[in-house]
């Protein structure tokens, strides 16, 4: 029995999570739609990537893993070229590397 509550606590946790995640998205949108600040639009940037890396250390992975994970799909894009010039995909990934050293 206790097992199936930990069970449900977890589904609950995760459940929470991707509502939260989705809720900032929206908050998010909505921030461009009514034209706020940049600190509005930085909080939901910030919230979004606050809520993917817990979601995914709840699915597993831990967030090293999801880091690396990051840097692949990022290698992926600068090879694939189908966005050049218009992301800055080669900046973000040896950021993304420099802030593994701190």
């Amino acid at each position: 029995m206790k097992n199936n509550l930990e069970i449900a606590k977890n589904i609950m946790s995760i459940e929470n999570l991707k509502i939260n995640l989705l809720g900032k998205v929206y908050s998010l949108f909505k921030a461009f739609n009514e034209d706020e600040d940049g600190e509005v639009l930085i909080d939901n940037l910030c919230d979004i990537l606050i809520f993917a890396y817990l979601l995914g250390e709840k699915l597993g992975y831990d967030f090293e893993e999801i880091d690396e994970a990051l840097q692949k799909k990022l290698k992926l894009q600068i090879i694939d070229k189908n966005f050049e010039g218009e992301y800055n995909f080669s900046e973000l990934e040896r950021y993304i590397k420099g802030r593994k050293r701190e």
